[in-house]
């Protein structure tokens, strides 16, 4: 496949954000998003204006107070059938290693949510109450950020993010988790489904094409449409993104290549540097500084 240009680098949390930020933002006008994915979690409350969220190869109607629990390396994006005015929404976003601080030795949240999103219980619709008590803290932590970080400070973001935490475990065990719509181009929805459990090998848009009853023309103007990246650049960004995850372990780099789909590791390194901006071996040892501060 002929090499594109990549879009929506990928960057690990910041080490001045101390593992985790806030965020709530109203946008006047809204466009479809690329389908991309983090090193972290979000907690992602759509409040107003807001068409679909793509998760995967589900796509969800978007209504007020529609929460969604993204674990790592879960792939998402925004999507519409028009320009979409009025677009306000609040989120999270918390390191793994502040996930696990949360549950107080009482439990492990990481893992929790981790099992949860594999069972397909990591999208709620919360009450009018939940929502506004949630989008309060996460205002709460938005406001402190402008304050000097002490010991004082970080223990007030903290009590918000418990409270968050508790409000959402909470919800899970008590709502039912919200499904996903099926929509008119679900031959895509087939297709992505296909590509998020075979990346790493070596797939074709042909053979794609072929597999599916449809050509190759549609397939990718149709795969474009719903993702806002081509075949080769969805395929290419998730085995990137699976690389990433694996430098969590001590597996060698020249393994990581290889398990991720490419057939030698100087194109790993060309793509991953291109993706990232670092090359693989400077962006494992940010990882692991990243991971001491924070662990």
């Amino acid at each position: 496949m002929p090499e594109e240009e990549l879009h929506s680098p990928f960057s690990p949390m910041e080490e001045k954000q101390q593992g985790y930020e806030a965020h709530y933002v109203f946008s006047d006008h809204m466009t479809i998003t690329q389908y991309h994915c983090h090193d972290y979690y979000e907690i992602y409350l759509h409040l107003h204006g807001g068409q679909y969220m793509g998760l995967d190869d589900k796509l969800y109607l978007l209504k007020p107070n529609h929460l969604f629990i993204l674990p790592p390396f879960t792939m998402h994006g925004l999507s519409c059938t028009e320009e979409m005015h009025g677009y306000e929404r609040a989120y999270l976003n918390i390191s793994p290693e502040v996930m696990k601080t949360l549950g107080c030795g009482q439990i492990e949240l990481d893992r929790f949510f981790q099992t949860q999103a594999a069972k397909g219980q990591n999208t709620f619709q919360l009450t009018d109450g939940d929502s506004n008590r949630l989008v309060n803290w996460i205002r709460l932590l938005k406001e402190n950020e402008k304050k000097p970080k002490n010991a004082v400070s970080r223990l007030q973001d903290y009590t918000w993010l418990m409270n968050a935490m508790n409000l959402i475990c909470q919800t899970m065990g008590s709502a039912e988790a919200v499904e996903g719509t099926e929509v008119s181009n679900s031959v895509i929805q087939n297709v992505l489904a296909y590509i998020n459990n075979n990346y790493n090998q070596t797939i074709r848009i042909s053979e794609l094409a072929k597999r599916f009853g449809i050509s190759e023309s549609y397939l990718s103007h149709e795969f474009s449409r719903f993702t806002r990246r081509s075949i080769y650049e969805y395929i290419l960004y998730r085995r990137i993104m699976l690389a990433r995850q694996m430098m969590l372990k001590d597996t060698s780099l020249n393994t990581i290549a290889y398990q991720c789909g490419f057939n030698d590791y100087s194109n790993f390194l060309r793509s991953f540097t291109k993706m990232v901006g670092v090359s693989p071996s400077q962006y494992r040892k940010q990882l692991r500084r990243f991971r001491n501060l924070e662990g």
